[in-house]
């Protein structure tokens, strides 16, 4: 697709860099090519963004496309979905098991990816980036054959051992041996990470073995999450991280959810110097189990739980302060026929569309910079992930990936109005001001004013690797 030539003038540019900066972007052959005051508009249309803010194109780091709905299907819906919020680039956990040819969770992604990326390539409205879903030692075996393609994060889990559930889903519970023989081999191959979903499942077991099926059927979202607690998260973070610590290997920690995680990962920062960064997710940041209580079914079922306000709270001061490194959604689009019984129903929600005006909402009321938001937003995401300089950032020789936004005007979250194929989000009601007026992808104008201009837009990001350090 041959982008187009743009001037967006009169806007605030919210550089993750530098900060906020009065000037004019020029934009060609999907590039940024000149930052400034009165840049030449000729042969270029021409966007007014007068009053508003540019933000370098957000990016989730974290989707489920194809959980329960065709990946072909969820790689159109949903990237919809995310070019409404601002969303440039999303970066999905990858399945071998999760295609329309099935093959074991354990196939080797040379036997896949070149599937993977021509259903992304002919679907997506955004651009998708990998993390590749791994369970076997073949296929740690072949991680540096996979960076060379330019996919250089790995996903595993350390819980969902043997569930018949989570198998269902591609989410394939291993063995510490594993993951001990990833983060080995991750530590060999220069600028790939580990990206490990950490809750120990003895210590769940142990919370939940005195509840009968009755417990169950009538559980609220406050005895989900007793029976879900933090001890589970922070034992298997801090086992990861002796782990990373033995072998040297980058890791990432997805979706921490609680004060007893963070202050793993901050003890081990500082007493070891292990090399690991931290996702949170908006639930954490906006909801709490109590409110959880008060809406219908389980729509606001996911794992790990909502905790309480303090540890909301306190997830807000990791921001401030720079421990929590990145903000994902953990995506996925379900009926909301699947989310009836908080015991029974599957985890998960959509997020992609809500997660910018949810966070920089919520971040301007406790008086955190439009700078940093960018980059827990952006900037971090793609530094992490080796997609810096041409994603993340505004800066001449990157990708013309831009959201505006008008931070003066007022929404409400309704899911009728949202754009994923889910009737429903958990954040219904939620009022907001920071409406995306319009989003650019590689310079192509691809949502205005609530409406798709440009469908099947989106590419595979394939990346460097980088050093991480």
């Amino acid at each position: 697709m041959e982008s187009e030539k743009w001037v967006i003038k009169n806007g605030t540019i919210v550089n993750p860099e530098y900060g906020e900066i009065k000037a004019d972007i020029k934009i060609e052959n999907g590039i940024v090519t000149a930052i400034g005051r009165g840049l030449c508009e000729e042969g270029c249309k021409v966007y007014d963004a007068a009053d508003k803010y540019l933000f370098p194109g957000f990016i989730d780091t974290h989707v489920h496309l194809g959980n329960f709905n065709s990946f072909e299907d969820d790689c159109r819906s949903e990237t919809i979905s995310a070019a409404a919020g601002g969303v440039t680039t999303v970066c999905q956990m990858a399945k071998a098991s999760k295609l329309p040819k099935f093959r074991p969770p354990q196939t080797s992604y040379h036997e896949v990816l070149g599937e993977i990326t021509d259903i992304i390539d002919n679907n997506s409205s955004v651009d998708v980036a990998l993390h590749l879903n791994l369970s076997s030692y073949e296929q740690i075996d072949e991680i540096a054959s996979y960076a060379e393609l330019g996919h250089t994060s790995f996903k595993f889990f350390m819980s969902y051992v043997g569930m018949e559930g989570a198998i269902k889903m591609g989410a394939i519970g291993v063995r510490d041996g594993i993951i001990y023989a990833a983060l080995n081999k991750v530590s060999e191959v220069p600028g790939t990470l580990a990206i490990v979903h950490c809750e120990n499942d003895d210590l769940i077991e142990f919370f939940q073995r005195s509840m009968t099926e009755k417990d169950k059927e009538n559980i609220s979202f406050s005895d989900f999450a007793k029976s879900r607690p933090s001890i589970a998260e922070a034992e298997n973070i801090h086992r990861l991280l002796y782990y990373a610590a033995e072998t040297g290997a980058t890791v990432y920690v997805p979706h921490v959810s609680s004060i007893k995680a963070i202050n793993v990962v901050k003890e081990a920062r500082k007493n070891s110097g292990v090399k690991v960064f931290v996702e949170t997710c908006p639930q954490y940041l906006v909801l709490t189990h109590e409110e959880a209580n008060k809406m219908p079914g389980a729509i606001a079922k996911v794992t790990p739980t909502m905790r309480d306000r303090e540890t909301l709270d306190y997830l807000w001061e990791c921001i401030k302060d720079g421990t929590i490194n990145t903000i994902g959604t953990d995506h996925c689009s379900l009926g909301l026929d699947k989310k009836k019984s908080v015991w029974h129903s599957p985890g998960g929600f959509p997020g992609i569309e809500t997660i910018a005006p949810l966070i920089i909402t919520e971040a301007r009321k406790r008086g955190i910079s439009l700078q940093r938001v960018s980059q827990i937003l952006s900037y971090n995401a793609a530094k992490i992930f080796g997609m810096l300089p041409r994603k993340g950032t505004l800066r001449i020789g990157a990708d013309a990936d831009i959201a505006i936004l008008d931070l003066s005007k007022e929404a409400t979250i309704k899911a009728e109005n949202l754009h994923s194929s889910s009737t429903f989000t958990p954040y219904e009601g939620f009022k907001t001001k920071a409406y995306v007026e319009a989003t650019f992808l590689r310079g192509n104008l691809i949502w205005r004013d609530g409406d798709l201009l440009k469908a099947k837009t989106g590419k595979t990001v394939l990346r460097k690797p980088i050093d991480l350090i």
